[in-house]
């Protein structure tokens, strides 16, 4: 009998389908799984004790799972008119999403609880991918390299934490969206950062590597052309794999676990130097954007890592299949 392993996504996600591929291809079932619950055309939920079914579909044998999503679902979209029945009506709506979430984060873990696999949990998995200003901080403290970085909604703090550093970026504190240098017209104004915190960044010099990390395994290490662009994301022109220093490979691998992650996309920059500065991780990363050779690699790792824990129920055994 083959092994069940459960993949949640946007029903519609293209990414979820080439994971089933990868998971039939390495002889396990894949049953996919819409993450969004609720409505008369989205899948039920139930949570009671030991009893856990999702879409109608008893989870007692599954004992692996993967999500590939940030956030299980996006708030509503604000009415074209904000008055004082709109704005209820949008504060109504926005509180029924968390109601949503929060089931959501509830079934997957139990699960975890359970002593299953769940790559990755959609709790404190994306705490970190969720509030950047934490996970630099963080890396920071526990000895990984990222660039110097200030959260704030004060210009004085805001205008010397830019003198200091010289070159600098701004970028989202949460984990979508753009980065920018920062420019003269930025400098004069500084003021409008009162009006919400703004994350800036000493920027470092050098290619955007992106990293992808498997079962504490440093799987895949694609250099990106940006076309001369600071934001890799939106300016990717093509991908070319490089070998990291191992210390860097090393570290990259060793920062994952440090989070409690399974499974990674990492993006940093490679200073002249061969030093590695680690600027976002992605727990449930989009990797449609690379070439197909490069997510059968991935997509095959993470494959062979959820069914062996799925028939061994051992992390080790696990972790050695990546590489197999």
């Amino acid at each position: 009998m083959s092994e069940r392993i459960a993949l949640f996504a946007n029903h519609d996600s293209a990414q979820m389908a080439e994971i089933a591929d990868a998971v039939r291809g390495h002889g396990g079932e894949p049953l996919c799984f819409d993450i969004r619950i609720g409505g008369d055309t989205l899948p039920s939920f139930t949570l009671d004790g030991d009893r856990a079914v999702w879409g109608g579909v008893d989870f007692a044998d599954i004992r692996a799972m993967h999500i590939r999503c940030t956030a299980p679902r996006t708030l509503p979209t604000l009415p074209p008119l904000l008055n004082d029945a709109s704005d209820a009506e949008y504060r109504l709506q926005f509180i029924k999403e968390q109601s949503f979430n929060a089931a959501t984060y509830a079934f997957f873990e139990h699960q975890d609880l359970r002593g299953k696999l769940v790559i990755n949990r959609l709790t404190s998995a994306y705490v970190d991918h969720n509030s950047k200003g934490q996970l630099y901080e963080k890396l920071r403290a526990a000895g990984y390299t990222a660039p110097r970085s200030l959260s704030t909604n004060d210009p004085a703090a805001a205008r010397r934490f830019l003198e200091e550093v010289g070159e600098a970026v701004m970028k989202p504190a949460i984990g979508v969206g753009s980065t920018r240098l920062v420019t003269d017209d930025d400098m004069a104004r500084l003021d409008e950062v009162r009006l919400c915190p703004t994350l800036f960044q000493q920027r470092i010099m050098g290619p955007t590597i992106r990293i992808h990390v498997v079962g504490g395994h440093m799987l895949l290490a694609l250099e990106i052309d940006a076309g001369g662009t600071v934001d890799s994301r939106t300016g990717a022109k093509s991908f070319q794999p490089i070998e990291l220093p191992e210390s860097e490979a090393r570290a990259v691998a060793d920062a994952t676990r440090f989070l409690g992650l399974h499974y990674a996309a990492w993006d940093g920059i490679l200073d002249a130097d061969g030093k590695l500065s680690l600027l976002d991780c992605n727990p449930g990363p989009f990797v449609m954007w690379l070439p197909e050779h490069n997510r059968r690699a991935v997509f095959g790792a993470l494959a062979r890592y959820l069914i062996t824990f799925s028939g061994a129920g051992s992390l080790e055994a696990a972790s050695a299949a990546v590489l197999d």
